[in-house]
């Protein structure tokens, strides 16, 4: 691919090379006007063959999947384009690498390897809810912002799952990294939901033995032997490991869709009960007295109240609601907490100004690089950064204040 160290793509200088892949090359760009670093994804977008024209529908369905889909632990999309032959999707920059990276010099505990995995199985269970289904998880997707805090990217595989979503697939051609792929994908049967449990099963699988489930001398017969063989069991990998996790992967691993975990939200809940209430292995984190369930979150609500008047102006206790956009309605786009109605525009608001997240029973703010700021008690929040807040706190957006209640 052609080197484009020093073109401008969408106001953005491309200043540095850091990674390829079969269809895109990604570059670190600067944001001059916020003051921050980003990451552009380019493709070429002149197309001559059959091949090359799915390659872009692909390119451009992960900007749209990733666009619908704002989730704490998702990598956050600023923008899309298609110029001087070229297209590009803007993304958040991760200093911080990629799991494959740390993969290769750091050892993780069985406990640090949930609190990796469990935030990603939340993400896919968000996707999935939405009708996206990843095909394509694997350590080099999963970008590690902090040690604890997975962001799950590259959706160019991603099936819409929508009516009038086109076939991006081509006859004897399979989907997603061999070594993560669910016999299903290998073997062109029915791809849904499922897939995702299976790779998500075997990133779990390495980051707790540094190993993969299959042996082979060859590709081909690496490929082949997760249709024809079981998973290599866990604890004769690492026979220290509680035995609970053998179980979890038998069933995240089974060769069969039937046989595996149905849904991500079934599997999420099993690693987060296998997290918090596991005998005589002490929790690295915060040690919950049960499993975070679907019935614990519908007793959360969340209440912003205008600080001028007192005057509530949202609620929500909607236990799927991980992430609350504040901004204001513009066109057909309207965000979950609408400022307009009070004199948003006029305050300065930014249409998507910036958004609540929860993030397991914790909320936090994150400021969407608005042009007057976002603050929590008279603080200015950094654009793009986390900063939690908690009941009673006083969010101001520009010249609005609310503050913030849960219970």
């Amino acid at each position: 691919m052609q080197d484009l160290i020093g073109h401008n793509f969408g106001g953005y200088e491309l200043k540095e090379l850091v990674g390829t892949g079969g269809m895109a090359s990604i570059y670190k760009g600067f944001d001059e006007k916020l003051d921050r670093w980003v990451a552009i994804k380019v493709m070429a977008a002149q197309v001559s063959t059959g091949a090359e024209e799915i390659m872009l529908a692909r390119f451009r369905l992960e900007a749209q999947a990733i666009a619908k889909l704002r989730h704490p632990n998702i990598l956050t999309i600023y923008g899309y384009g298609e110029e001087q032959g070229w297209a590009y999707i803007i993304m958040e920059y991760v200093a911080g690498g990629s799991l494959q990276d740390r993969l290769k010099t750091k050892n993780y505990t069985w406990q640090q390897a949930l609190e990796i995995v469990i935030p990603v199985a939340e993400a896919l269970a968000w996707a999935h809810k939405h009708g996206i289904v990843h095909r394509d998880i694997k350590p080099a997707n999963i970008l590690m912002s902090y040690d604890d805090w997975p962001l799950l990217a590259d959706f160019g595989l991603a099936k819409m799952e929508q009516p009038n979503t086109p076939g991006l697939t081509m006859p004897g051609q399979v989907l997603g990294t061999m070594a993560y792929a669910a016999p299903e994908q290998i073997e062109e049967g029915k791809i849904d939901a499922r897939v995702d449990i299976y790779s998500l099963g075997v990133v779990l699988y390495e980051l707790l033995t540094k190993k993969l489930p299959f042996l082979g001398e060859t590709a081909f017969d690496f490929l082949m032997a997760r249709l024809t063989d079981p998973p290599i069991p866990l604890l004769k990998v690492k026979p220290d490991l509680p035995p609970f996790l053998a179980s979890i992967m038998d069933k995240a691993l089974a060769q069969s869709p039937t046989n595996r975990y149905q849904s991500m939200d079934e599997f999420l809940q099993i690693l987060v009960q296998a997290r918090d209430t596991a005998p005589d292995a002490p929790y690295r984190g915060r040690k919950t007295t049960s499993p975070l369930t679907v019935e614990a979150l519908q007793q959360t609500t969340v209440r912003l109240k205008l600080l001028i008047n007192n005057q509530e102006i949202f609620t929500t206790a909607n236990p799927e609601q991980a992430t609350l956009l504040i901004g204001r309605e513009y066109k057909t786009d309207k965000p979950e907490i609408d400022l307009a109605p009070y004199d948003g525009a006029k305050a300065g608001v930014s249409r998507q100004h910036s958004r609540l997240l929860r993030i397991r029973q914790e909320w936090f703010i994150e400021d969407l690089g608005s042009k007057n700021g976002t603050f929590v008690n008279s603080v200015r929040v950094a654009p793009h950064q986390m900063k939690k807040i908690v009941n009673g706190d006083v969010i101001r957006c520009s010249q609005i204040e609310l503050m913030f209640e849960v219970e």
